[in-house]
Order: structure tokens, then C-alpha cells, then sequence
């Protein structure tokens, strides 16, 4: 059997457990979105989806562009497809994505004269949202320009507007601003509804806002990072409990004996104080190991907690494993993850680098292995 240097597991009852606990929040009759863009928060893109195909309380997903929708397709993902934020106009692959009903997001009148006109060719009519931007300023229609929007897009026969939906902004860390874009949305809605344009789905809420504000549940939510049992805000985790999904292994590939007075690494950034056993694990900035881990993290080996000597380089890392009895070559290292007594979490190698647990998952390389456990 092959031995992986390099790997990480996802335990599926982890994200089966996370979907559960949201499922008992929003009640039966919302529907339950789980987010998988970005290779599902770099937990793998097939891997969740697969599991979210055999859940029964996942009712669509969502991803964020048409490349992610197609790769669902043929990977013979049956459950409806939201691309949420962006797609090519490309005749040959909207019209296979039209044909397996996915479920297009229109912001301006080019994507959705387009649409239109492939679902004319292709004789069917395209299952649209709207989106509004209530002030994150990233994809949407204007709230201001909504009303008249939406007046064009009703002119496209082939086009079946179902849903409206918007995105905050903040609302892992500012009320007041999350309160303004939810009565933004509501204005939106009642303006476009008193014109007799109304929609059989509204939804707003992502992770933050499904635990701490309950009004904006609306129809439904947009599970992203909770899924994976991370939370967005020391706020949210108060809120519910929740299992992370993701460990991240390697293995020792090397180990040396260095003498007091010995520099480390690219630039010398680190200078053993006495002799040191550094072992070499094949992780590196390439692998999504942060460069600027060097010198801060720690790896658990043996259940020890062992430190990063030096600069992280592109493909491998070095550790002093001094206080670690009986090392071998290919003893497992875990970069996160637990072990009988130690612990190493996603939030702790954020805070080291100054950034936010999304861009840490996110960024491990897609072409890692991940296993998945517990099906």
C-alpha cells in the first residue's frame, strides 16, 4: 500500500454532524445550502460535495462559479447547483449547465440577455436569483437600481426569476452595519414585491449571521465555513457546537544533529543555543504552509509539541525535536490536528500569521490527497 509523505483527512462525520446542528437551528422547512467554493474551504471540492450528496438535510449547493458547477455535473452530482458569484458567457458550457438545471445568480443585464438567449436555443427556460448588494460592494445590483433592474429581466420570457438573495458584508464583528444591509434587503424586497414581483426564495444568511442574528434566516441559508466546523467570530462559537472536519499530516524525512552555534535555514533567521536534533518534514509555503509560520508554529510529533526552526522554505520545513525520545524516519508529524494530549487548530496558525482561518484552509494546495474518514 502507498505511503503518503503528505496528506490530509476530512472526517465526514464531522460534516455530517456540523450540517445536523445547523439543520436543528433553521428548522425543517429552510433550506440548507452548504457553500463548497474554493475546493470546499481547501477541504477538497469532490470530496464534500460527495458528502453533501448523500446527506439528506442538504437540500442544493452552492459554489461560486461555472467551472465549480460543471465539475459537479460530471461528477454526477444530483443535487440543484446556486452559482453564486460569476460565470463566462460561453454558449456550449451554459447550455450544459442550463440542461442539468443549475441555478444561475444575475447581477446586470449582460449575463442575463445571454442567458435568455440560450435557454431560447435550447428550448427551456434558465432558473435565476437575483442578487441584491446591500453594501458589500462586491457582486449584485444596486439596491437603489433593483426595482428597474428586475422590470428588464421580467422581459426575458425564457428566464424563471425564483429567488433573491444578498451577502453581508460584516456580520461576524458589526451589528450596526449588518442591521443597515438587512433593512436595505427588506426595502428592496417590499418595493419589488408591491410591484406583484415576488420570489419563492429569499436568503441572506451565512455562518455568522445564522448564529447570531436569527431575522435574517429568511427562507434559508448559505452554510460556508461552519460546515467545516470553523467558526467566524469568538461571537458564533458561543452559539453552537461544532466539530472541525480537516487534519493535516506529513512525515519526517530526514534528521540531523547540530551543534550549538549553528545557523538554520534560508538567511539564517534562526541560531541553535545548543545541540539540537532537527528533523525535516516535506512542507513547505508550495504545500500552503505559511512562509510566515517560520519561527512561530509548532508540529506535534510523538504527541510533543515541537518548534519551526528557521525560514519555512517552498517544499520542506525543518523542527528541533530535541525533546522528542526514540524519533524515526517516517514518524507521522501533524501541522493540524490532535494527538492523545496536544492540539494544533486552524485559529492558532491564523493568529500567528495575522489572518483569518478561511485563508488558512483555503490555501493548502489542492493537490494534496484528502483522505476522507468516517463515510
Amino acid at each position: 500500500m502507498k505511503q503518503n509523505l503528505t496528506w490530509l483527512e476530512i472526517d465526514a462525520r464531522a460534516i455530517n454532524y456540523n450540517l445536523s446542528q445547523f439543520r436543528k437551528l433553521i428548522g425543517p422547512k429552510r433550506l440548507l445550502m452548504p457553500v463548497l467554493k474554493s475546493n470546499a474551504y481547501g477541504h477538497g471540492f469532490l470530496e464534500i460535495a460527495r458528502i453533501c450528496e448523500r446527506n439528506k438535510k442538504v437540500d442544493r449547493i452552492c459554489v461560486v462559479n461555472l467551472e465549480e458547477a460543471l465539475i459537479l455535473i460530471k461528477a454526477k452530482i444530483k443535487k440543484p447547483i446556486l452559482i453564486l458569484s460569476f460565470y463566462e458567457l460561453n454558449s456550449e458550457k451554459i447550455a450544459l449547465a442550463l440542461k442539468n438545471q443549475v441555478i444561475f445568480s444575475v447581477s446586470n443585464l449582460l449575463q442575463a440577455k445571454f442567458l435568455n438567449k440560450i435557454a431560447q436555443q435550447i428550448h427551456q427556460t434558465v432558473k435565476i436569483e437575483i442578487e441584491i448588494d446591500t453594501g458589500a460592494s462586491r457582486t449584485g445590483v444596486l439596491a437603489s437600481q433593483a426595482l428597474p433592474f428586475v422590470q428588464q429581466l421580467k422581459k426575458l420570457p425564457h428566464l424563471e426569476i425564483k429567488g433573491v438573495w444578498s451577502h453581508f458584508a460584516s456580520s461576524e464583528d458589526d451589528p450596526r452595519y449588518t442591521k443597515f444591509q438587512l433593512a436595505t434587503f427588506q426595502k428592496v424586497v417590499s418595493e419589488l414585491e408591491n410591484q406583484e414581483i415576488s420570489f419563492s426564495l429569499k436568503h441572506f444568511a451565512c455562518s455568522a449571521s445564522s448564529l447570531l442574528y436569527p431575522n435574517t434566516l429568511f427562507n434559508g441559508i448559505r452554510l460556508g465555513l461552519s460546515l467545516y466546523g470553523l467558526y467566524p467570530s469568538e461571537a458564533a462559537r458561543k452559539k453552537l457546537k461544532l466539530k472541525p472536519a480537516l487534519s493535516w499530516y506529513t512525515r519526517v524525512i530526514d534528521l540531523k544533529t547540530l551543534p550549538k552555534n549553528t545557523k538554520i535555514g534560508y538567511g539564517g533567521t534562526y541560531t541553535t543555543t545548543k545541540k539540537t536534533k532537527l528533523a525535516i518534514i516535506p512542507v513547505g509555503y508550495w504545500d500552503g504552509y505559511d512562509r510566515h509560520l517560520s519561527n512561530k508554529s509548532t508540529v506535534i510529533i510523538n504527541n510533543k509539541k515541537c518548534p519551526v526552526r528557521g525560514r519555512i522554505c517552498m517544499n520542506l520545513t525543518m523542527v528541533d525535536v530535541s525533546q522528542v525520545k526514540n524519533i524515526r524516519l517516517g514518524d507521522q508529524v501533524i501541522l493540524i490536528g490532535h494527538s492523545q494530549t496536544q492540539k494544533i487548530t486552524v485559529e492558532e496558525l491564523a493568529q500567528l500569521i495575522g489572518t483569518i482561518n478561511y485563508e488558512v484552509v483555503t490555501r493548502i494546495n489542492p493537490l494534496l490527497p484528502r483522505i476522507v474518514k468516517n463515510y
